[in-house]
């Protein structure tokens, strides 16, 4: 069951993108929208990416309300053939409440922006023996020298396999695929030109509402959201674990880029 409104305010976008906007929803505990925040990193609302969703997977949405309640997440165990992998994630509301939370770090010339993602749940197969998890995280790194976008990489099952130097892009935002990695759970993958024959319901590539790490409307909801038991999946953002990801994604491809060192 779905459970909250979260921002849908954008700096600006491009013609073939499509931002969120809140809408009502009967299913939402809440009677009325909880915001949470502005678009309120403009260098890292700059690099954002794009992205669209094979027809396989669920939509991202908010991890926590304005009020510090966390998103309970969905029993990934339900659903028939064949769209249980989706079931009740895909909604349109998801993405029309959905935040994307982003941390920053910057040295020696180099930019590394972290985007992360919150999924209710991630689906192997259908049926009550289906292998998968309630709640998952994922993000997208982008590197950056100057207005150049230098690197991207996608997460997928803890790596960055996936990861290029040569992105396609969208103005100065890399174009980003969720899909299902073949017999395995779901992850981000680069995009490529088939991936203009858009599949999710707004027919563009999306761009949802962003939360700057310092941009939150106190450090206690931040650290409500980053430290929350969302089981075996966790943001990336805090700690050690930010450092440690940025040094994995740069694959040694980032020059004299410090992943520990702001």
């Amino acid at each position: 069951m779905y459970f909250f409104a979260a921002v849908a305010l954008l700096l600006g976008s491009a013609l073939t993108t499509v931002s969120a906007t809140p809408v009502a929803n009967a299913e939402r505990p809440f009677s009325t929208p909880s915001f949470i925040g502005l678009a309120n990193d403009p260098e890292a609302h700059k690099f954002q990416p794009v992205l669209d969703f094979d027809n396989d997977g669920c939509y991202y949405t908010s991890a926590i309300d304005s009020g510090g309640s966390t998103n309970p997440g969905l029993n990934y165990a339900q659903g028939v053939p064949p769209n249980c992998l989706r079931a009740t994630c895909r909604d349109a509301n998801r993405l029309q409440n959905s935040n994307v939370y982003s941390r920053s770090r910057c040295n020696n010339g180099w930019c590394a922006i972290m985007y992360e993602y919150y999924f209710e749940k991630d689906q192997v197969v259908c049926g009550s023996w289906g292998a998968g998890h309630r709640h998952d995280w994922e993000h997208i790194i982008v590197f950056t020298q100057g207005e150049t976008v230098r690197r991207v990489a996608p997460s997928c099952h803890n790596g960055y396999g996936g990861a290029t130097n040569s992105p396609r892009l969208q103005g100065q935002r890399a174009k980003v695929v969720y899909h299902k990695d073949g017999g395995q759970t779901h992850c981000f993958r680069m995009a490529n030109a088939a991936d203009d024959s858009i599949e999710n319901y707004t027919g563009q590539w999306f761009l949802g509402s962003l939360i700057g790490w310092t941009g939150w409307p106190s450090t206690w909801l931040r650290d409500t959201a980053m430290n929350a038991n969302f089981g075996a999946a966790s943001p990336k953002l805090r700690g050690d674990r930010f450092g440690s990801a940025l040094n994995s994604a740069a694959g040694g491809q980032t020059g004299s880029f410090n992943p520990w060192s702001d």
